[in-house]
């Protein structure tokens, strides 16, 4: 989970290459975009929507919809896309 102002971005923490444990990464931006560079193999995710930026994975790290209510609690679930 990666919170910036009012903006929470929550993904698996598992990378889809080989179970690597993305919590463990580097934060880096690319282009504008915030990503997540697995520690093991590099492979390297869009926050926003865990597309892949970089391989060797091939598949998207799976994303979930966020929202920040007033009281300060993150609400997630699963992505509807």
């Amino acid at each position: 989970m990666l919170r910036r102002a009012e903006n929470v971005t929550v993904m698996v923490d598992t990378c889809p290459h080989l179970a690597g444990p993305l919590h463990q990464g580097r934060l880096v931006e690319e282009d504008g975009e915030a990503c997540v560079v697995c520690p093991w193999h590099g492979s390297t995710f869009r926050l926003d929507d865990g597309s892949v930026r970089h391989g060797p994975a091939t598949a998207p790290a799976p994303t979930f919809e966020t929202r920040l209510r007033k009281d300060g609690t993150i609400q997630v679930r699963p992505s509807l896309t």
